[in-house]
């Protein structure tokens, strides 16, 4: 397929898609425009090219940026995919996403908000709300719409309309949030439900919050980490006793410590930012660049669900994250379906590079994308120059490879760009010090 501005029915206009290089990798807004767009492969992928089979469609080469982790499969053909390019450019949380409007722009009030048509219904009574909000960084949040009383994973951008939507459709009586990054909004929507119950993991508790997280010691139930499935109120299931569960919990540690997923009723896994789908790759996957607090741990957890699913215990149709893309499954929704995607994601896991990454190593590096001009991004470009891969220093040298621009040969100067400037530092304070104790000993000198 060409990328010409012919790229549609007819030859007719109906907008082009951009992705710039400040993409960092949240992915919701394939969701949106499954057909227009999709994954940018990461560096490491060519090399594990023997290894994994990429049986996904591969994006066209100008419709982004280098450094973007999403490209554009094809551009607008019709009404229907401009209007799922506008919700997909709404929810971006980082305005990476651009859309250059038809020649023949529809008429004012013609079209309504991007999310106009949003909440959607997944497949029976779970719905995808829409509008994600920029505090939670774009997360998807997810409806399930349950005689005995329905269930919030995950927040969206708070709303006059959303409430409303809520509150037709019964309120929310649990409100499930899988980890601490997705937890902004918490005390606005439990005002608004009274009554509602706050579920999250006991290690994602925070007493201060911060950047990207809110406080969250209120929060009524705190799930412990333990290996046994729970209900909703954290009280244990037999594994065996999962496979009937209308609503189960499991706790998934890795991305943060309190990560959590939620089982509904054997077809629906809720996973945050545990696990989500890569199309490129043709399997479930988990985001080791975006990787707060243990790799291996996080492997180790989807051991987990593997060993109940090779049990017979676990499985599941549909993988519904906060970030990334969700999906349909192939095949039967059998538990021995379940255990043959998830050994592949096992498998996967096990070949990337162990450790983590640091929130605050991460931070500077987004914000050097997103806000090039910005006082951060300037001093990281000071070290690590200019153009794709200049901001790349900061993060840990084994991840290098998981970003979409990495240039190897930038990276060795710029660490040693940065140790020199911190060597400087270190000299210049000692010195300041040095300065300093000694007009103090003149001082006590004179005075005696």
């Amino acid at each position: 397929m060409n990328n010409t501005p012919t790229d549609g029915i007819d030859g007719e206009d109906w907008g082009r898609l951009h992705v710039t290089r400040a993409c960092c990798g949240v992915g919701v807004c394939r969701n949106f425009a499954p057909e227009l767009l999709g994954e940018v492969a990461p560096a490491h992928w060519e090399a594990m090219d023997g290894d994994v089979k990429r049986r996904g469609p591969a994006v066209l080469e100008g419709t982004y940026e280098e450094g973007a982790f999403t490209g554009v499969l094809r551009q607008p053909r019709s009404r229907a995919d401009f209007e799922a390019a506008r919700t997909a450019v709404a929810s971006c949380p980082v305005h990476a996403l651009r859309l250059k409007p038809p020649a023949a722009r529809p008429r004012a009030g013609e079209l309504g908000a991007p999310f106009s048509t949003w909440p959607r219904r997944i497949e029976e009574d779970v719905w995808a709300l829409g509008e994600p909000s920029r505090e939670t960084v774009g997360a998807t949040a997810y409806f399930i719409e349950r005689p005995g009383g329905n269930v919030l994973v995950d927040l969206p951008k708070p709303s006059e309309a959303i409430f409303r939507f809520l509150e037709e459709h019964g309120g929310v009586r649990w409100l499930f949030l899988t980890h601490s990054d997705n937890t902004a909004h918490h005390a606005e929507f439990a005002a608004r439900f009274p009554g509602c119950r706050r579920i999250l993991g006991y290690a994602d508790v925070s007493a201060r919050g911060g950047a990207y997280t809110a406080v969250t010691t209120d929060v009524e139930i705190q799930l412990p980490d333990r290996p046994e499935p729970m209900t909703l109120e954290g009280a244990p299931l037999a594994d065996a006793a999962l496979a009937g569960a209308e609503l189960a919990v499991l706790s998934q540690p890795g991305h943060t410590a309190g990560s959590m997923c939620l089982l509904y009723r054997g077809r629906f896994l809720f996973t945050g930012d545990h696990l989500a789908y890569s199309r490129r790759l043709g399997q479930i996957m988990a985001f080791r660049l975006q990787c707060w607090h243990d790799w291996e741990r996080q492997t180790g957890s989807v051991r987990r669900l593997v060993a109940l699913a090779e049990a017979g215990h676990l499985r599941f149709a549909w993988l519904l994250p906060s970030h990334g893309e969700w999906h349909r499954l192939d095949g039967d929704g059998s538990a021995a379906a379940t255990a043959d995607e998830l050994r592949r994601t096992v498998a996967w896991m096990e070949r990337q590079a162990p450790g983590r990454l640091p929130i605050a190593r991460f931070i500077p590096w987004v914000q050097t994308r997103v806000q090039p001009r910005g006082r951060i991004a300037r001093a990281v470009r000071a070290i690590g120059g200019e153009g794709p891969g200049s901001e790349a220093w900061v993060l840990p040298r084994a991840l290098h490879p998981y970003l979409p621009d990495h240039r190897p040969e930038k990276v060795n100067p710029a660490l040693m760009r940065a140790s020199l400037a911190a060597a400087s530092a270190i000299g210049a304070a000692a010195s300041v010090v040095w300065l300093a104790a000694r007009a103090v000993g003149a001082v006590v000198k004179r005075r005696a």
